[in-house]
């Protein structure tokens, strides 16, 4: 629906398909839901549940990276597409994400035969990563009023 939308939106070639009342959406903004929700799902849920049981493994930190890849790519997008204005929630979850990934960093979680250990942080930073995709669906969905 929202598609169909912008494309009477954009036929604004004296055809009568455009609204005439001056209001003309942001082509870059509409849609990001669309076209991110099957990225952020595939990446999310690219490997196998049991990866990150084990949070300093190779497997685990790969898949973090995979995913936070993407979360770099669908910042570009928002800022783009109009970036806090436009997207606050998603800018606020784009940041959790962010602080999650440079967390597991600083705390050399890759490799680290402790990182699952009580106390460790390592766990609530790949936790963070993990359901950052899922979270940032719902956050896209609810700024584009969908």
């Amino acid at each position: 629906m929202l598609l169909a939308v912008l494309a009477a939106g954009c036929s604004n070639d004296g055809d009568g398909g455009g609204a005439g009342d001056g209001k003309e959406s942001k082509p870059s903004a509409a849609g990001l839901a669309k076209t991110w929700t099957p990225k952020l799902e595939q990446v999310t849920a690219g490997a196998d549940d049991a990866v990150c049981n084990e949070v300093g493994d190779k497997a685990c930190a790969t898949h973090l990276t995979d995913i936070a890849l993407v979360v770099g790519e669908l910042e570009q997008a928002v800022n783009d597409a109009g970036g806090t204005a436009e997207y606050p929630r998603t800018v606020a979850e784009i940041g959790k994400v962010n602080a999650a990934v440079d967390a597991y960093t600083e705390h050399e979680c890759l490799d680290d035969e402790n990182a699952g250990v009580s106390g460790s942080p390592c766990p609530d930073d790949a936790q963070t990563i993990l359901t950052g995709g899922q979270t940032l669906v719902l956050a896209l969905q609810a700024d584009e009023g969908a």
